[in-house]
């Protein structure tokens, strides 16, 4: 195995999704920081290099054999279980988190006044995924899923009114670093989801589900940024080489 100090965190996630969760316990961007090396990730995140080291190492020893089943997915496949899992699971939360948010800053706002900014943020995380997901659905899903069809067949492909599929990959990976950044900021406005001493469990229940909001955004645009996007572009420049 290569040095894991050499390699970026990109190439690491995309080794085994396990490494995932020891890059999300030291707040390590994989997703839309995944192209960074390895060295310079840990220590914009001010994480010690030989503890993430030792980390990842034990969870690469003992990863399972389904660990990359997302690199050998088809595209098709990939953009399915991504609409199924991820973005379904993002409308669902998105939806039940904002009550839930306006509920508890009515109640405990005044004692804890970064509510009101976390109740920004949320909203602002709502209005920027919305429209985005729907982007994905109706106009750069199909079109992947169109190339890989046919190609399958030995077809020509259809040429895309946004003339390369690099455009709005570009436009979709800008969003997700937008969205990340929200993100990184709901994690530091509410103290890494800290649970304050007499929270009720609606508010408990907020920074739970907040907090998990963030761990499967990131898993979702880890996928698409890192192994959808890579594969659906050079399908493409395949795909008219070939015609």
């Amino acid at each position: 195995m290569e040095n894991i100090t050499t390699r970026t965190v990109r190439e690491i996630a995309l080794e085994s999704p396990a490494t995932t969760r020891v890059f999300e316990s030291y707040k390590i961007d994989y997703c839309c920081g995944g192209r960074k090396n390895f060295i310079d990730a840990c220590e914009l995140a001010g994480a010690d290099p030989a503890s993430v080291q030792k980390d990842l190492e034990t969870v690469l020893a003992a990863k399972s054999v389904d660990d990359s089943q997302h690199v050998e997915m088809t595209l098709t496949d990939s953009i399915n279980h991504i609409v199924d899992t991820h973005h379904r699971f993002t409308y669902d939360e998105l939806d039940r988190l904002q009550p839930l948010m306006e509920k508890v800053n009515s109640v405990h706002g005044d004692v804890h006044p970064e509510l009101a900014k976390m109740s920004e943020l949320l909203e602002a995380i709502r209005s920027d995924l919305l429209p985005h997901m729907y982007k994905e659905e109706q106009v750069l899903f199909p079109y992947i899923k169109d190339l890989e069809y046919a190609m399958l067949r030995g077809n020509m492909p259809r040429l895309p009114p946004f003339g390369t599929v690099q455009h709005p990959i570009r436009m979709m990976m800008t969003e997700h670093e937008t969205v990340g950044e929200l993100l990184s900021e709901m994690r530091s406005v509410s103290g890494d989801f800290a649970v304050p001493v007499g929270a009720c469990p609606s508010y408990q229940g907020l920074l739970s589900r907040l907090e998990g909001l963030e761990r499967d955004l990131h898993q979702h645009i880890h996928l698409e940024n890192n192994i959808l996007f890579p594969k659906a572009a050079e399908l493409e420049v395949e795909a008219f080489r070939s015609h």
